[in-house]
């Protein structure tokens, strides 16, 4: 409380050093979050993607990775996403790719302090909540590139409505930069289309309160949405990165048999944290006797929704819901503060100290303050590039991969050379398309190139339904790399197959 009391007598000088320490802390702890080993199956070959773009000069726009769709169209609008990461792992390795993933989830983090209420004390806490939210699904991938455009639309639109600011022209650039990095450009139509929708439904039911857009604003902002949407088409696969999202959500495999695309596991404490967000927004909204606005209604109902559908949404509900919490939170915390204010300076007086003797004492210990904020500035610095080291020490990589991914079943291969396509773990599918590259591959994380037909067709074989031998036969497969738990590993040795090689986490069978 005493900060509270002594708030009013910082200079204007100290109150910015202030608050700027706070925030370089808040960043420092949230880039120290986000650092991890990065060994998500996906970006392995999001990397030869990136490659094979560098070494041609184009987009790649068709299938080379997969015997099952080569040859065929890919809608890769990640390809300048996926550029910069290849290149970045050509620079520095893998030590660059984690310093990329824990800069873009700070950077869209930081991008929503611009858009919150309150003191910097505050925002630090509701931004350090919402890393522990959006912290399972900040991986080495595109994605990370939306989740900063997110940050940056959400930017634009609390401007025009809050502010009353009008930069809705930089959503045409931002929608064209989208449209070349991540699908995830619909959680940005999203938010254009839950604040016209929210804007129509304050008119509707609370006309007359502040901070609502007029219906010529209202319209106007349709018109560059609308705007938005057609810069879409600026990229190399033209109107199908239109369809993409819906035709990646129609499939019915995703859904059942993906987890990242699964509801969330709340008895898993790390997504516990997306509760503990959602429960605050609805709390601080009940108490605060700020009047609820329909388009923060819209959009934290929309993306609360999504959540619940599918984990892969926490990253985006934890980037639009935390400015909305700010919102009301903070008028809740300034009644209740007014109301104790009595009763804390009653207590300070017993203790006889007072708002003055309390700065006096903040005066003499400034530049101690001075060297407490630089050791611990120095402190964080080093606590992060010394995690940024070790997460991708060859020794953490080489576990990592060992436990992971069949390291030792591709070096088998790769000095055996069995020959015949190769029926692979979907898991493992990135990682053999850039360690394995003799071997095309059945399937990977590509699901928009494989469609339910080549999933199902997989599932098939992986659970030893009715049909596997057939699917095997029609693919031409003479070779089987799998993690020994699928159901298939058993029959395979009744039915011809032999093993080949076989370790603690993968097996191989030839026939």
């Amino acid at each position: 409380m005493a900060t509270i009391l002594t708030t009013a007598q910082l200079t204007d000088k100290q109150k910015k050093n202030r608050d700027r320490f706070f925030l370089i802390v808040t960043f420092a702890l949230v880039f120290l979050i986000a650092i991890r080993t990065p060994l998500d199956s996906d970006m392995w070959w999001h990397l030869r993607a990136g490659e094979t773009t560098w070494q041609t000069g184009r987009p790649l726009l068709v299938d080379l990775f997969s015997f099952t769709r080569y040859g065929t169209g890919w809608t890769n609008i990640h390809w300048l996403f996926q550029l910069g990461m290849y290149l970045l792992d050509k620079v520095g390795g893998l030590t660059l790719l984690a310093g990329m993933v824990a800069t873009l989830a700070a950077t869209s983090l930081f991008l929503l302090t611009f858009q919150m209420d309150g003191p910097v004390l505050f925002k630090s806490f509701l931004l350090i909540l919402a890393s522990f939210v959006a912290a399972p699904v900040w991986v080495a991938r595109p994605e990370l590139g939306s989740y900063v455009l997110i940050s940056v639309v959400g930017y634009i639109l609390y401007l025009y409505k809050w502010r009353k600011r009008d930069r809705l022209w930089v959503l045409v650039p931002v929608f064209i930069l989208w449209a070349n990095l991540h699908p995830g450009y619909v959680y940005g139509l999203m938010l254009i289309a839950a604040m016209l929708g929210g804007e129509v439904l304050n008119h509707l039911v609370w006309p007359g309160g502040e901070n609502i857009l007029t219906w010529r604003e209202i319209i106007k902002l349709g018109l560059w949405g609308l705007a938005s949407g057609f810069a879409l088409l600026i990229n190399p696969t033209g109107i199908q990165a239109w369809i993409l999202p819906f035709q990646t959500v129609g499939f019915n495999a995703i859904k059942n048999e993906i987890s990242e695309w699964a509801s969330p596991d709340f008895h898993q404490f790390f997504q516990q944290p997306f509760i503990w967000l959602m429960l605050l927004t609805v709390i601080a909204i009940g108490l605060s006797q700020r009047r609820l606005d329909g388009s923060d209604l819209v959009a934290f109902a929309g993306f609360t929704y999504l959540s619940l559908i599918a984990r892969r949404n926490f990253g985006p509900f934890a980037l639009v819901t935390t400015p909305i919490l700010a919102r009301y939170a903070w008028p809740a915390l300034t009644q209740w503060e007014a109301r104790i204010r009595p009763a804390v300076e009653a207590f300070m007086a017993r203790l006889e100290l007072s708002p003055a003797s309390l700065s006096h004492l903040s005066t003499s210990n400034e530049k101690h303050s001075r060297v407490i904020n630089l050791a611990v500035f120095a402190f964080l610095v080093l606590a992060s590039a010394g995690r940024l080291y070790y997460v991708t020490f060859p020794s953490v990589i080489q576990a990592g991969e060992a436990e992971l991914y069949p390291v030792k079943a591709v070096a088998w291969m790769e000095s055996h050379h069995p020959q015949g396509n190769l029926f692979n773990s979907y898991n493992w599918g990135g990682y053999l398309i850039w360690f394995a590259r003799d071997y095309p591959v059945f399937v990977d994380g590509r699901t928009d190139v494989y469609g339910d037909t080549i999933i199902n067709q997989w599932l098939t074989v992986a659970n030893g339904k009715e049909g596997w031998q057939k699917i095997l036969d029609q693919w031409h497969i003479h070779l089987i790399l799998l993690e020994p738990g699928w159901p298939i590993t058993a029959l395979l040795p009744q039915n011809g197959w032999k093993i080949l090689y076989q370790d603690s986490n993968s097996v191989l069978f030839g026939r």
